[in-house]
């Protein structure tokens, strides 16, 4: 128990933090034995039992049908599969910080951060952008256009109905390693040359992602032949 309560976003970096404040409180006294904490730690390891050799992960595993729009419901909260997944029987496997949505063929469909609260929902939009591809007219009134960086609502009002059928599939593309935040700097890099291409932000998003970062134009001197 936490006085004053703490707002937990994030289960591993809190338990990291909270590994840093035990090892410092070790140096604390004992508030009865007036000794050391960690003296009286070593004194007691003689006793430990041997931990087990492997991990134990905490994992359970539920067989879930997903609705009409492709999302699973676990604990009162839903989870996003993909439009293929509608109707369809998937494997949900949950532990306490992730839910892993997988195929009948054991292929993990989509990974998601577990979430917490009442009435909560969890949408990787991933796999949804095929679909979305093919009837790109709806992306402006969908609550994915809203989730997209700036540049790229920018970017995409300019385009043509063939460009963003493209830039969909782009997207598509990224986010399946990576999250907004490199197709937005992929976009960026790709708009120093002007109004960049669909294949532009595919090659500037193929530097980033090989390490290459940004590439500057060579100014030469005129008086070189």
């Amino acid at each position: 128990m936490f006085l004053p309560e703490r707002t937990i976003y994030n289960l591993e970096d809190f338990n990291r933090q909270l590994w840093e404040e035990c090892e410092n409180d070790h140096q604390r006294q004992h508030y009865e034995k007036k000794i050391e904490i960690a003296k009286l730690h070593e004194e007691e390891r003689a006793g430990f039992l041997c931990l087990p050799a492997k991990e134990y992960t905490c994992t359970r595993y539920e067989t879930l049908k997903a609705n009409k729009y492709g999302f699973i419901q676990i604990d009162a909260k839903k989870y996003s599969t993909s439009p293929r997944f509608a109707s369809q029987t998937v494997l949900a496997r949950i532990t306490y910080n992730q839910v892993d949505i997988i195929d009948e063929n054991g292929e993990i469909i989509v990974r998601h951060e577990r979430i917490y609260g009442e009435k909560m929902k969890s949408m990787k939009w991933q796999p949804y952008l095929a679909l979305m591809a093919k009837r790109p007219t709806t992306l402006k009134y969908s609550t994915f256009y809203e989730q997209l960086p700036h540049n790229w609502q920018k970017y995409l009002e300019t385009c043509t109905l063939e460009e963003k059928k493209k830039a969909l599939q782009l997207l598509s593309t990224i986010l399946k390693d990576y999250d907004f935040r490199k197709a937005s700097e992929a976009l960026d890099l790709a708009m120093t040359t002007g109004n960049p291409s669909v294949e532009t932000i595919k090659h500037a998003y193929i530097q980033f992602v090989s390490g290459q970062g940004d590439r500057f134009t060579l100014q030469m001197i005129h008086s070189v032949p």
